[in-house]
């Protein structure tokens, strides 16, 4: 509920037509009225810019990604830069056939306490056409990619709420981490579940949509150099649940790869164990 004064009924006149209220010839000077307007619950917050959470780095084995001949501007390391397109497929998990890694990392480990999914969006994810001999972000977006039904999806959560890494039980001597950070900004957050500089060597995790903890972010910068390449041969590492975040919205985006693959984050049998 809005009050105002007639002092600019151009602007007024704008806003009553929007609320089929009386023209704006009908206001008289001098007097007050009260305008009623929809209020539209956008369910996002403003991410802090300061936090007491610190966290540890651990080395890099087996070399940068990509002989660190690109900055961190890629498709591989920033799900937004790749992109995705919504699809109609249910937002359920689902029951594939096949064994289960025992050792997968559960989604249900974003939340604390853990909990199942509510699904309320799905997405396929686009190809990339590479071509990294161009500038960032190497390449360009081809077609969508079909091999599953989903690679992405959103899961409900609570603006505010705190967001951890699905968690998995094989974590990293001797400080036991459970995934490493290859990208982290004020938005979104890739994990690769071991200690490879690589999204084709094991889990990766894409988090997006979150307001990242900004000390993550700081800590992971702090390992780049100026152009956005690895510089110290160091990265952020993060263990089951620690707090790496919280929902920036009503909604988080995740989607998983392995050994270089997107798969169907909605599998119950590999990243839903128990539900």
């Amino acid at each position: 509920m809005l009050k105002f004064r007639p002092t600019a009924l151009c602007v007024m006149a704008a806003l009553l037509a929007c609320a089929g209220q009386a023209s704006a010839s009908s206001l008289q000077p001098n007097t007050s009225y009260w305008l009623f307007l929809p209020v539209v619950n956008s369910l996002y917050l403003t991410c802090p810019t300061t936090s007491s959470q610190t966290y540890d780095v651990i080395g890099i084995q087996g070399g940068y990604y990509k002989g660190n001949a690109l900055t961190d501007e890629n498709a591989d390391f920033r799900l937004s830069i790749l992109g995705y397109v919504p699809t109609t497929a249910p937002m359920t998990l689902v029951n594939y056939s096949g064994p289960a890694d025992p050792h997968a990392p559960q989604m249900a480990g974003i939340f604390e306490p853990n909990r199942g999914p509510n699904i309320t969006g799905v997405f396929k994810r686009y190809d990339w056409n590479w071509n990294e001999s161009g500038p960032p972000p190497y390449g360009a977006r081809g077609g969508v990619n079909n091999d599953w039904p989903v690679s992405v999806m959103n899961l409900a959560a609570t603006p505010g709420e705190g967001i951890y890494i699905p968690e998995r039980n094989i974590l990293n001597a001797p400080i036991g981490t459970a995934a490493m950070v290859l990208y982290a900004d004020e938005d979104e957050v890739t994990l690769a579940y071991g200690d490879r500089d690589s999204v084709v060597n094991g889990y990766v995790v894409y988090l997006m949509n979150i307001c990242t903890d900004p000390n993550l972010v700081a800590r992971y910068r702090q390992q780049l150099d100026s152009n956005g390449r690895r510089a110290t041969g160091f990265l952020p590492a993060v263990r089951n649940n620690e707090r790496i975040g919280i929902a920036r919205y009503n909604y988080v985006t995740v989607a998983i790869r392995d050994s270089g693959p997107f798969l169907d984050p909605r599998s119950r049998k590999d990243w839903w164990q128990g539900y």
